[in-house]
């Protein structure tokens, strides 16, 4: 840096020494021969010294060399000297600020923050988060709303996320929409893995097929389709679930494919299934919850009494049965 300066201050300080000298020796004063020669070495001894500078300080070059030049011009001697030893040795002292490549942000309130106890007191505590997407008119509510679904079961989930799509708000009708199609994405990915899984490794035992038959049969349960499509996707399921079955026939298979036939409204496919269950030996407590369900469903109330009464006290306690046991005594 310091050898690209040296030319200009050298050719600069002999135009200024040639100046001096000519304005000492002449009789006649001062002339615009001297003062274009002044101008001349300040000119080159200005872009020397902005060659010194540190790089930050050296653009724009027009001005930095017209402000070189008029402390060079107007202050003949004494600006080269303060120059020198102040402002280019400050300017190499100084840290300069650079510019910010990133830009600090809070994290919002939601959903990035741990997850800290709900207050008894707020609305989607005292009247459910089905309520307040509702009939709450405050849409940061409505939005809240639909951002806890994340925390709760997904059929459940998917049921308020539903809600949240008729939100006459855009920001909670494209935020419940993202949240759905997250879910649905999800399915459809574990789909296509354990698909792949199948064409390159094959599937002796029909553990994928049970897998696929579940993924396809909860498009239905989680009731992320709706009318023909859900009829599309327990077909799917129907059909691996009798794969697996061809493997090796076992209870809990036999469960789902009657689960899946009870989903088509197919009660004599559903009979067969649960009968299978029975005699391949699935205890009473894991099957009469769905043969009652079957009896609701065909509205034989006589046979859910005794369905459900087949059931162990202790399961009948259950939090989850106890109140339809509490229902059809």
């Amino acid at each position: 840096m310091l050898l690209r300066s040296l030319p200009w201050l050298v050719s600069g300080a002999a135009a200024e020494a040639f100046a001096v000298h000519w304005l000492m020796t002449t009789t006649a004063g001062p002339s615009i021969e001297i003062f274009l020669l002044h101008a001349g070495g300040a000119l080159l001894m200005a872009e020397g010294i902005r060659n010194s500078l540190p790089a930050g300080y050296q653009r724009p070059a027009s001005g930095s060399i017209a402000l070189l030049f008029l402390l060079l011009f107007l202050l003949p001697g004494i600006g080269l000297l303060g120059l020198a030893l102040a402002v280019v040795p400050a300017l190499y002292q100084a840290t300069p600020k650079r510019g910010l490549h990133w830009q600090g942000l809070d994290l919002p309130t939601l959903p990035y923050q741990p997850l800290t106890p709900p207050d008894p007191d707020t609305l989607a505590m005292r009247e459910g988060l089905s309520s307040v997407l509702s009939y709450s008119e405050n849409p940061m509510l409505r939005q809240e709303a639909v951002l806890a679904s994340r925390h709760l079961p997904r059929r459940q989930a998917v049921g308020l996320l539903r809600l949240g799509l008729a939100d006459p708000i855009d920001d909670v009708r494209l935020m419940a929409y993202s949240m759905l199609s997250g879910i649905e994405r999800d399915v459809d990915a574990r789909i296509q893995l354990l698909t792949q899984h199948v064409e390159h490794n094959g599937d002796p035992y029909g553990h994928a097929a049970e897998a696929l038959a579940t993924l396809y049969w909860e498009y239905d349960y989680l009731a992320l389709a709706q009318g023909s499509s859900a009829g599309f996707f327990l077909a799917h399921a129907l059909r691996y679930i009798d794969q697996a079955i061809d493997h090796a026939n076992q209870p809990h298979r036999q469960l789902l494919r009657g689960r899946i036939y009870l989903a088509l409204k197919d009660h004599h496919g559903a009979d067969a299934a649960f009968r299978q269950c029975a005699a391949l030996g699935m205890d009473n407590d894991d099957l009469m919850p769905y043969l009652a369900e079957q009896a609701f469903m065909s509205r034989r109330f006589s046979m859910l009494h005794a369905q459900l009464a087949r059931l162990r006290p202790t399961t009948q306690q259950h939090p989850m049965l106890h109140p339809l046991m509490e229902y059809w005594r």
